[in-house]
């Protein structure tokens, strides 16, 4: 995450918070500290002015009370107890002294009637500026943490909206190419979003021209097929040759072909054009199968295939009727087209947690996990198998379930050594049991 924005500001405005907190701590610390020093001097120049010179006051030449105490020494002091040799020529001030390896700080105070000396040691003079100093600081410097938390929380926060909107867009199914609502947006990014509105609208008119295109095509597509298609019906129907009966039969097969890929170029255009409204009716899924059984039932006798409903459905899903035809019948006829003569095709529903499932599985040669997720894209055909399809089953239940917010699954067989499991993952929010 090196290029974050999000990383990039938190980093950089904790750094220079650290760095101002930094400057204004030494600098504060420093101003204490000189004024504690100063506010020592003036307590050494009063105490020097209050006492008396004449008045003897006991001085303890080893210093050992001058770590934490004043050290007094004045006229009246006798000579042999007296630490400084002080003499008549020396002014009124400040003076530093040194005396067994510490230093000293005292305040001379000369008159008329004497001197008066009072000293403490500058080691101490400093540790306690040093501690009067980081009681003014140490505060401030709690307070670091505390806003460098803040801050990361307050720029996580405003961030986040961009998270939610990222999160948002790549929740989208299909082409959901609609606008991005601009309520709540930070305004950093209103250019952004207008220019990603724009994309979507040109983006969806291309789509849109594309998508009535292929319509408009097949359309016209379907009648002269379907004319073609009744005179070579005719013409088998004719006393011809033995040698002009198969190529007919060629001709009628290349034909329907056609025909089934006209027909699911319309539904895939018509699934794509109808957008995101789905009319909502109570389907029975009982009677949905049975449909598909029937309509289906002649390919599987031409292969010899037992096609069934595995277990019992009795559930209602609210849906459009005619797209959860298409979309089982189409996954059905899928499994009748690519598995071998004699094999088996199971269609069924159940309730999976939160979701109603719906399922075809088959017993043939399946489909490798490497393939799994270009076959839903349209044209994509597997190289190898000997099925002419048009590559747009799968495409066209992809584009179903989206719109409804599920999820198309492929799989291995559970229930077979081999073949195909297809799920359809919907909401259970649109189903009910009779």
């Amino acid at each position: 995450m090196k290029n974050s924005i999000k990383n990039q500001l938190s980093v950089a405005i904790i750094s220079l918070l650290l760095l101002t907190c930094g400057v204004n701590t030494l600098v504060n610390f420093y101003d204490v500290l000189q004024e504690t020093l100063e506010l020592q001097d003036k307590t050494l120049k009063e105490v020097a002015y209050y006492l008396d010179p004449q008045v003897n006051v006991y001085a303890d030449k080893n210093l050992s009370n001058a770590q934490s105490e004043l050290y007094i020494e004045t006229s009246a002091t006798p000579p042999a107890k007296r630490l400084l040799d002080i003499t008549a020529q020396q002014a009124s001030g400040f003076y530093d002294f040194q005396h067994n390896d510490d230093s000293y700080r005292y305040y001379l105070n000369v008159s008329e009637r004497g001197y008066v000396v009072v000293m403490q040691n500058n080691a101490y003079r400093i540790a306690l500026a040093v501690d009067v100093a980081l009681d003014n600081v140490v505060p401030f410097l709690l307070l670091i943490p505390l806003l460098t938390g803040a801050i990361i929380w307050l720029i996580k926060r405003k961030m986040g909206q961009v998270s939610q909107l990222a999160e948002q867009i790549s929740q989208r199914q299909g082409l959901d190419l609609t606008p991005i609502a601009k309520d709540n947006i930070p305004d950093e990014i209103q250019g952004f979003i207008y220019s990603i509105n724009q994309l979507f609208q040109r983006t969806e008119r291309l789509v849109h021209q594309q998508q009535r295109f292929i319509a408009d095509a097949s359309h016209e597509m379907r009648t002269p097929m379907t004319a073609l298609s009744l005179q070579a019906e005719r013409l088998s129907q004719q006393a011809l040759p033995a040698n002009l009966v198969k190529p007919i039969q060629q001709l009628q097969q290349g034909i329907q072909r056609n025909r089934h890929l006209i027909e699911q170029l319309l539904t895939l255009a018509k699934v794509q054009l109808d957008g995101h409204k789905v009319a909502e009716s109570a389907v029975d899924c009982q009677q949905l199968f049975k449909q598909v059984i029937e309509t289906l039932l002649p390919l599987a006798q031409q292969k010899e295939q037992d096609l069934g409903v595995a277990g019992q459905a009795n559930w209602r899903i609210y849906a459009n009727e005619t797209e959860l035809f298409t979309l089982l019948k189409t996954l059905t006829d899928n499994a009748l087209r690519y598995t071998p003569k004699g094999s088996q095709i199971d269609l069924g529903g159940y309730l999976e947690g939160e979701n109603m499932v719906f399922f075809v599985e088959d017993n043939g040669e399946g489909i490798a996990p490497a393939e799994r997720e270009r076959v839903l894209e349209p044209f994509y055909r597997v190289l190898g198998t000997q099925q002419q399809g048009s590559g747009l089953g799968l495409a066209i239940a992809q584009s179903i379930v989206q719109r409804y917010g599920g999820q198309l699954l492929l799989l291995d067989s559970q229930q077979f050594s081999s073949g195909l499991l297809v799920k359809i993952v919907l909401p259970k929010n649109i189903a009910s049991s009779i």
